[in-house]
């Protein structure tokens, strides 16, 4: 899980998914928006489309998170954007290694 501080608040979603930009890779729909902080911060959508099952969800987005967690500790990106990953249904057939090379691959290009 990342720190608190770098997920995006529950009442900015809805603002990020209607005014953001959008952009797409390989395993995600990437939306995002600049914000007020000076560093990046996240949150992961899963719909029941990807996942049926809560336990599934809730195990790619422990994924994702970890990834997340990892590739900031690394890079220690300035960028101030609020970033939401939207998995595509392939994500449910991808490896922990693939999803953590994407989600490298988006911070240092948006992030």
């Amino acid at each position: 899980m990342i720190a608190k501080n770098f997920r995006i608040p529950r009442e900015r979603i809805a603002y990020i998914l209607n005014k953001g930009e959008e952009k797409s890779s390989k395993l995600f729909i990437i939306r995002f928006l600049k914000n007020n902080a000076s560093f990046p911060r996240f949150r992961t959508v899963i719909s029941k489309k990807i996942a049926a099952k809560a336990v599934r969800r809730n195990h790619l987005r422990r994924q994702v998170y970890e990834a997340i967690r990892l590739e900031l500790k690394e890079s220690n990106s300035k960028k101030s954007l609020d970033i939401i990953l939207i998995p595509k249904k392939r994500i449910t057939e991808s490896q922990y290694e693939d999803i953590s090379a994407d989600i490298r691959n988006i911070i240092n290009k948006n992030g």
